[in-house]
């Protein structure tokens, strides 16, 4: 009686983690894709890095709309690239100073924030080789980036 007792949780529990990796999908949210502009510099637009492995593709997505309700916000896919056409993926940290904070809290004077950012070499359908760069959150930047070298088989390069 007491083997059922925990074989009954268990079976649940497996059930349950089967259903939720089954779906093959893991989401980033917070991060900005550097949407490349003819002559510009690029332009930042926030959204969900997506790892999607039944279509086996890096997408981003774009969240449109206005303040964060689940009926004025609205998704679309602004950047989608297949497992095999990622050529090579770069890991790269940035540090600026926080002026801001430093008006406000004086000993903040000398510290510095960093910035994640993932960048996607790959080849577009035509051949042509393309990059994507994703500015990571810092609560899930190295999530994100072990997720990429998994899926896509490919280790990030860290300078």
């Amino acid at each position: 009686m007491h083997l059922r007792k925990l074989a009954l949780p268990g079976v649940a529990f497996l059930l349950l983690v089967s259903v939720c990796f089954a779906q093959g999908q893991y989401d980033f949210d917070k991060a900005v894709y550097i949407k490349p502009v003819e002559g510009a510099k690029g332009q930042p637009v926030p959204g969900i890095l997506r790892f999607d492995s039944t279509k086996k593709e890096v997408q981003f997505v774009e969240k449109q709309g206005g303040p964060p309700a689940p009926t004025t916000v609205k998704y679309e896919l602004t950047l989608s690239v297949k497992y095999e056409a990622v050529k090579g993926l770069l890991y790269e940290t940035t540090e600026k100073p926080r002026y801001a904070a430093s008006l406000v809290v004086p000993p903040l004077v000398f510290t510095k924030s960093k910035e994640h950012y993932l960048t996607i070499d790959y080849l577009d359908p035509a051949g042509t080789p393309q990059h994507a760069i994703i500015h990571l959150d810092k609560s899930n930047f190295q999530e994100a980036v072990a997720r990429a070298e998994s899926e896509t088989g490919r280790k990030a390069e860290r300078p």
